[in-house]
């Protein structure tokens, strides 16, 4: 088993910026031995807070259940089924071995100078100790040296951001249910919806590259009260014009242009044509924006 430094050690080496990280590492290094030829890879021991304070409350409310048996057990005492040591005794280990924290409990059954029978337990704080050396850590391993210990960590915690994207297809998008029949009407709506969650996932790139630390779910909940008001004249013209806004609200939306405008420039896109931009394509305080 991989034993990771102690939590006074392993704070020692945050893996985040900030006066309160919650996460910590230590650098190690991994040797894997296959037909007679060994490699040495990068390790890491990382040191959860999250994890390892839900661990903790876990392991404590099992505790606390397995407690709260051996005293409704003791409440028995007296009983047909509970007036002797050997009988009490297999009540109280079979509730033990019932529970995953039963290994951590010390329960003794004796009798008493009047001739009866007792049960007293309580937690043995080496055998906690000892299960609570590992909680909140793991060993990561790559074999790419270039990686610095943090980059290590976020390439891990990005590991299920694809999973992640199909959750907000089901959710914010709403693929599902499908209400159409058709095979070709439903790979259409498919289409549009990887097209809208593509949308979706770039925006949110864009945004936290420019370091603001902001999901497309949390943009579009600021942003859902905004009214367009098109009025449309004789002439065939156009008017749009949002009702009042906040002055949060109107910085939001300049820095989202901005970022739109910094993707839609980007060497891989600029050369993608795009839709024709003029009058009308957007809010006239907004004039950089533009569609495609």
């Amino acid at each position: 088993m991989m034993k990771s430094p102690s939590p006074t050690t392993g704070m020692a080496f945050p893996l985040e910026p900030g006066p309160a990280p919650q996460y910590w590492g230590r650098g190690c290094t991994v040797p894997f031995t296959h037909a007679g030829q060994t490699v040495t890879h990068k390790g890491l021991v990382v040191l959860s807070g999250p994890m390892q304070t839900q661990l903790q409350q876990s392991r404590q409310a099992q505790l606390d259940a397995l407690a709260q048996e051996l005293s409704q057990l003791r409440a028995k005492l007296g009983q047909p089924r509970y007036r002797t040591v050997k009988a009490l005794a297999r009540s109280a280990n079979a509730r033990c071995r019932a529970s995953k924290v039963g290994a951590l409990m010390t329960v003794m059954v004796y009798e008493t100078a009047a001739g009866g029978v007792n049960l007293h337990w309580q937690v043995n704080p080496e055998a906690r100790a000892q299960a609570e050396q590992q909680d909140g850590r793991y060993l990561l391993v790559t074999n790419d040296w270039t990686l610095s210990h943090p980059e290590m960590l976020a390439l891990y915690r990005a590991k299920d951001g694809v999973e992640k994207r199909f959750t907000v297809c089901k959710s914010d998008l709403k693929v599902s249910p499908v209400y159409l029949h058709q095979d070709q009407r439903i790979a259409t709506m498919l289409c549009l919806n990887m097209l809208a969650l593509l949308a979706y996932s770039l925006l949110e790139r864009q945004v936290r590259q420019t370091g603001l630390q902001l999901t497309t779910r949390k943009l579009i909940q600021q942003l859902e009260t905004l009214t367009l008001i098109e009025t449309h004249c004789r002439d065939g013209s156009c008017l749009r014009r949002l009702t009042p806004v906040t002055p949060e609200v109107v910085m939001l939306l300049q820095f989202v242009s901005q970022v739109l405008d910094d993707l839609l420039a980007a060497p891989a896109i600029s050369k993608l044509p795009l839709l024709p931009t003029g009058a009308g394509w957007g809010p006239p305080w907004l004039p950089s924006t533009r569609l495609c």
